[in-house]
């Protein structure tokens, strides 16, 4: 392995940088104050060879708001392997670490989404992910993926883990696609992860589904898969709660226009919560919309959302059935150059049931700057 690597960086490494500098405005609800200036930069590095690739990153960003800062750093390395001709191994460690903006309307927020911490929107925090995957093309029709990870993420001391608890634990996910037809793909898949969290709780799932995507049109397409999990909830002093649940999801992609492209989607699944480390079942829809035009406008709309299925145990910061969240962004890009373009709009964000001094809902309008700079060629 080693020799491979040091192969793939005498082929000659390639380095690019980004950098997006955003400043956001809105009004002032429940005592908290939107307002903020951010900074975040992008490197990576790539080196490739016939039988290997090499891949570095680093993404520090930092925010300055009158209710706090962040200065947050992410990186990951990343190694592929050839086995043989169609099989390879990559071998994946990211880390991240530092005070990071958790409100529902800073820029990358809430990827799910769920309800934000109740308290200080800087947390400090800490994220470990080490992987592997192995990813086979048996035959012309049957391709085969399958993973382990040790995932860590959460509050990287005892005050930050008091409203957002450190969790560590095995995620475990395997599936083959097989090619039944020239349109259609069909997929079984095996998931599972045991994840135990700072505060005493732990919650393990293992759930298997069938899945099935078809290429309807030309850019169109439609993926669903359905299936039956298994969850086991525990806390130090109550016994164990073994629970049915149900996993699935719908995608459909389309291009109904050469400018534009457009997805929408749901799913459903039982999921650790973030803040109380409980077991929920939860649903989210997503959706999103580009109009692009080179050289001249892009318009972006994107819009993500999530509902509790089912409560926790009733504790402050434990999810209710019925929770509500829900993210909004409205956006338009005019391209300075080939490397570079100034963006403007507007976010929103609203919550059903806020904890603590939490508002209900809110927003910003914000105007970035974003600009790519190639490094190394």
């Amino acid at each position: 392995m080693m020799l491979t690597i040091v192969a793939v960086l005498a082929v000659g490494l390639i380095a690019d940088g980004s950098v997006r500098v955003e400043g956001r405005g809105g009004t002032t609800v429940g005592g908290q104050d939107p307002s903020s200036a951010g900074v975040s930069a992008d490197l990576t590095a790539r080196a490739s060879g016939p039988d290997g690739a090499l891949r570095l990153a680093l993404s520090p960003s930092t925010v300055l708001a009158s209710e706090g800062s962040q200065l947050f750093v992410r990186g990951f390395g990343e190694a592929d392997w050839r086995l043989r001709a169609g099989a390879w191994v990559r071998l994946r460690q990211a880390l991240g670490y530092g005070s990071i903006d958790l409100s529902p309307v800073a820029p990358g927020a809430a990827v799910g989404p769920v309800q934000p911490p109740p308290g200080s929107r800087f947390v400090s925090v800490q994220e470990s992910s080490s992987s592997l995957e192995l990813d086979v093309l048996a035959s012309r029709r049957l391709h085969l993926v399958a993973s382990a990870a040790w995932l860590v993420t959460g509050g990287a001391d005892d005050e930050a883990r008091r409203s957002f608890p450190l969790s560590r634990g095995p995620h475990l996910r395997g599936y083959f696609d097989w090619s039944a037809t020239r349109l259609d793909t069909l997929r079984l898949e095996l998931q599972a992860f045991d994840d135990r969290y700072s505060n005493g709780r732990r919650a393990s799932v293992i759930g298997l589904a069938a899945g099935w995507r078809v290429l309807l049109a030309r850019g169109t397409e439609l993926s669903l898969s359905l299936g039956p999990a298994v969850g086991r909830a525990r806390t130090l002093d109550q016994p164990a709660a073994t629970v049915a649940y149900v996993v699935g999801a719908a995608d459909l992609r389309a291009a109904p226009l050469r400018e534009l492209t457009t997805s929408v989607g749901a799913s459903i699944e039982p999921l650790g919560d973030p803040l109380s480390g409980e077991l929920v079942e939860r649903g989210s829809l997503r959706a999103a919309a580009i109009w692009d035009r080179p050289r001249v406008l892009s318009l972006a709309a994107r819009l993500l959302g999530s509902v509790v299925l089912t409560s926790g145990t009733g504790s402050p910061t434990s999810p209710q059935a019925g929770d509500r969240y829900l993210q909004a962004e409205l956006s338009a890009t005019v391209p300075l150059d080939a490397r570079s373009g100034i963006t403007a709009g507007a976010r929103a964000a609203f919550l059903s049931r806020p904890l603590l001094d939490q508002p209900t809902g809110q927003w910003v309008a914000f105007v970035a700057y974003a600009a790519q700079v190639p490094l190394l060629r």
